[in-house]
């Protein structure tokens, strides 16, 4: 209830007050509305779709999903690689950092020119979306770490993997969630990108082809849907990560007792 009270009726009520303000704008005088639609005919025209956008937002959620959930993992990997062995960090981190200063319109056609037509060059563009933050959040972490416990194991004979287990992924947890939180609001930009470079479904798809016709009703009714979807996912990010952080803290109060 307090999340509710909190954080969805607040963004409830301040979507309701742009919309109200939106269907005072396109009354205006001098306002087109092939231009700037109205609400109640974006919402008219959404419903009459429903079923073709309801399989082009399936497509996008697959390709967002699985790409948020392959570069978490991958980030998650590449974090511990990179705490355990610093000359591989030293080398590769100037890339990973060069790399997020390329967008994914320019690594999306490429891959579908390498990999063709199918899901898994639209998921690796949106795998290397979700990727980064996850990587360097979980990196930085995992080597700010109790510095007392890792001297305490290390001085005991401990392997730099069991400090690993036992001290340094535990305490990165906040720094995988925050990341993760992040990278939930990349992925369907990404995957949107991705499908709009070369795809046969996909709401990347729809809003080009929206485009294309001049129907703003139908474009506008597309970036609505892509905005729940964004949303609903950074909400299901950070659901997944409090109930994450709850059980390891719950844990570590279990070992300290």
């Amino acid at each position: 209830m307090r999340v509710l009270l909190g954080q969805i009726l607040p963004a409830v009520a301040a979507v309701l007050g742009l919309i109200v303000l939106w269907g005072l704008l396109v009354r205006l005088p001098g306002v087109p509305d092939y231009l700037l639609p109205a609400p109640e005919r974006v919402w008219a025209v959404g419903w009459a779709d429903r079923d073709l956008i309801g399989r082009h937002l399936w497509a996008t959620v697959r390709i967002a999903v699985s790409g948020f959930v392959l570069g978490s993992v991958l980030g998650i990997l590449v974090a511990i690689a990179l705490t355990l062995w610093r000359p591989l960090r030293a080398a590769t981190e100037p890339i990973l950092i060069a790399s997020q200063a390329i967008p994914p319109v320019i690594f999306a056609p490429i891959l579908i020119a390498a990999m063709g037509f199918g899901a898994w060059p639209k998921i690796l563009v949106v795998t290397l979306g979700a990727f980064f933050p996850v990587a360097i959040s979980a990196g930085i972490a995992m080597r700010e770490a109790d510095r007392t416990l890792v001297d305490l194991l290390t001085s005991m004979g401990a392997r730099r993997l069991t400090v690993l287990r036992r001290v340094r992924l535990p305490g990165a947890v906040p720094g995988i969630v925050g990341g993760a939180k992040i990278s939930a609001s990349y992925v369907v930009f990404s995957a949107i990108i991705a499908e709009w470079m070369g795809s046969s479904v996909g709401l990347g798809v729809y809003l080009q082809r929206s485009q294309a016709s001049y129907r703003m009703d139908q474009l506008f009714a597309a970036v609505g849907v892509i905005a729940v979807l964004g949303v609903l996912l950074f909400w299901a990010s950070a659901l997944i990560g409090d109930l994450v952080l709850a059980r390891n803290r719950a844990i570590a109060a279990g070992r300290s007792t």
